[in-house]
C-alpha cells in the first residue's frame, strides 16, 4: 500500500457524478461472478424509494451486459452508472461509502485504498481479508456474502448512524500503518539480516 501515491491520484480534477443531497456509493472491481456486483444491485432496488441514491461501480468485464440489464429491468439508470477508469481514485474521493461485494478475495487491497480515503465501508465477510482488514466490525460494517436484504439494512445503518459511522473509519485510519508497504519491506529485511 503506497498511501501517499493514492491521496496524490485522488486529487486529479474529474466531472462530479455525485449530487450533492445524494446518498453516493461506490464499488470498484472486475465485473464478475467473483466480485458479486449483482447483490450491491438488489440492495439498491430494495431502498431506492427511502434515500436519494447515487451509485457508482467501477469496472469492466463479462458480467457487464447482465448487470446493464438488471439496472433497466429495475428502473434504476438515473441512480446508477457503470464505466471504468484506471484511476478510481476521485470518483472514491467524492463517495460516502465503499462497499464490497466479493464472494471471496485474496487480501481487497480496494478497501485498503478506500481506508486510506477516509471512506466509510461495508463489505461482504468473504474469505479473506475484509474481516482482518474492517478489524472484525469494529472498524466497518461486515454483511453475509451474497445476502442483498442484509447489506441493504447496513446502507440504511449508516445513514441513521453517520456519527457512529466516523467512529469507525477514525479507527480504521489509524491502523492503516499495518499495510504500509516500506513499513513492511523494513520488516522483511530485517528478518533476513537476522537468519
Amino acid at each position: 500500500l503506497n498511501s501517499k501515491e493514492i491521496i496524490k491520484l485522488s486529487k486529479k480534477k474529474i466531472k462530479n457524478y455525485f449530487p450533492k443531497k445524494s446518498l453516493k456509493i461506490i464499488n470498484v472491481g472486475r465485473l464478475v461472478d467473483q466480485k458479486d456486483q449483482i447483490t450491491l444491485l438488489k440492495a439498491i432496488n430494495k431502498i431506492k424509494k427511502s434515500f436519494n441514491i447515487k451509485l457508482i461501480l467501477i469496472g469492466r468485464g463479462e458480467k457487464y451486459y447482465s448487470l446493464q440489464n438488471y439496472i433497466k429491468e429495475k428502473k434504476l439508470s438515473k441512480m446508477v452508472k457503470i464505466f471504468y477508469t484506471s484511476n478510481p481514485f476521485p470518483y472514491i474521493k467524492q463517495s460516502d461509502l465503499f462497499i464490497l461485494t466479493s464472494r471471496y478475495e485474496g487480501l481487497p487491497n480496494v478497501l485498503l485504498e478506500s481506508i486510506v480515503l477516509k471512506k466509510m465501508i461495508i463489505s461482504s465477510d468473504c474469505p479473506t481479508g475484509p474481516k482482518e482488514i474492517l478489524l472484525n466490525g469494529k472498524g466497518g460494517l461486515l454483511f453475509k456474502s451474497g445476502n442483498y436484504n442484509e447489506l441493504s439494512e447496513k446502507i440504511v445503518f449508516y445513514v441513521k448512524n453517520k456519527k457512529r459511522c466516523k467512529k469507525m473509519i477514525n479507527i480504521l485510519s489509524k491502523k492503516i500503518d499495518r499495510f504500509d508497504y516500506k513499513k513492511n519491506l523494513k520488516k522483511y529485511l530485517n528478518l533476513v539480516k537476522n537468519t
